[in-house]
């Protein structure tokens, strides 16, 4: 059992030590040792599902224990760096190909100038250096077998390569300097391989469905034996909008939505709040809930980890709400726990309350 507190195991911090965990950081998600607290402290049995898996923590730590998984994502940018942290790799092959690349030339332009919002978030030259080794993976090298890994450690690089740094949900400007794009890209590959020989786990490939939590479409009725899961939590922050960046330039995605889905149709219908969006979240959160219980095998078993949500006015219980929702669909309530209280404050109105973040055990009836 690990020793990390469960007030840091919700957190993806962890991560940051761990070999291929750590090669995409996702602030919204949590660690593998809390996948492992999880799976270990409540007996959970698979396969196991993730229908908001993120970069793929669940996903990953069950390859480790040599468990089946699965996991679902509504952003690309998410599927596709859980995709090639899961896969089997020949440690020769890419080795090889990686020897290789570290020799390739790139004839990088001085000249000419590309006017967009995502140009504008780099030094002129940085930005023509990173059109060349990106249209380099997409065409000249797509079928290398080293491809998926050198184009995550070129989107991992981009931000690092910007004059802008994450700040919460938005991307504010830093420096306007040059940075030397393809350096970071050739050091953060060369690290991945170091973590590939660390870590190297074959078998127990999970699969990664583009798949929308609400519907489950493509996960059949009573085949998941337990679900380890966070869902979007409740307030008013895009957080999808941080990886704006990484989207427009590799994903072809211009627009972001809230929450990367959840709650995003705010009507003004009666409901259960005076706040739209509460309302709007927790329809959407009753979808899920009914999606969960129809593919648990009975006696199946949903972890999940959700926090309030906190307004300029007052804190919103939406973790007491769901966990009341999820009984009413018939889940039997096996846990639930504090993991850790957080101080909420809003710009203009300072102070707001406590919001905590908790994590909550059902359980489908036999």
């Amino acid at each position: 059992m690990s020793d990390v507190p469960l007030s840091e195991m919700v957190t993806f911090s962890p991560n940051k030590n761990i070999p291929i965990h750590r090669w995409f950081y996702y602030r919204e998600g949590y660690s593998k040792a809390f996948v492992e607290w999880c799976i270990q402290n409540y007996k959970l049995k698979g396969p196991i599902l993730d229908p908001f898996c993120g970069v793929g923590t669940t996903l990953l730590a069950c390859k480790e224990n040599k468990i089946d998984s699965s996991g679902c994502d509504v952003s690309p940018l998410a599927r596709f760096v859980s995709e090639v942290k899961t896969r089997d790799y020949d440690l020769d092959e890419i080795q090889t190909e990686f020897s290789a690349l570290k020799k390739t030339e790139f004839d990088f332009p001085r000249e000419g100038r590309v006017e967009s919002w995502v140009a504008k978030r780099f030094h002129p030259q940085t930005f023509r250096e990173l059109l060349i080794i990106k249209k380099f993976l997409d065409h000249a090298y797509k079928k290398n077998p080293l491809h998926d890994l050198a184009l995550l450690a070129l989107i991992d690089s981009t931000l690092r390569a910007s004059n802008v740094e994450r700040m919460g949900a938005s991307l504010r400007r830093t420096t306007k300097e040059y940075k030397p794009i393809k350096k970071f890209w050739l050091q953060k590959l060369e690290f991945m391989m170091k973590d590939l020989k660390k870590a190297h786990i074959l078998g127990h490939i999970p699969v990664i469905l583009e798949d929308d939590a609400r519907l489950l479409k493509r996960v059949k009725s009573e085949s998941i034996g337990s679900i380890i899961t966070s869902p979007p939590y409740l307030n008013k922050i895009e957080y999808v909008s941080a990886y704006k960046l990484e989207l427009a330039l590799f994903f072809d995605e211009p627009k972001t939505q809230l929450r990367s889905f959840v709650g995003e149709e705010m009507r003004n219908s009666s409901g259960e709040s005076d706040l739209p969006i509460v309302d709007a979240y927790l329809k959407d959160m009753e979808k899920v809930l009914h999606q969960l219980y129809r593919v648990l095998l009975p006696n199946g078993k949903a972890v999940i980890n959700v926090a309030g949500g906190a307004f300029p006015d007052r804190i919103v219980k939406s973790d007491d709400m769901l966990i009341e929702k999820a009984t009413e669909f018939g889940f039997e309530l096996e846990d639930n726990i504090v993991a850790r209280t957080i101080d909420a404050y809003q710009r203009h109105s300072g102070f707001v309350g406590k919001v905590n973040e908790r994590v909550f055990v059902v359980k489908k009836p036999a």
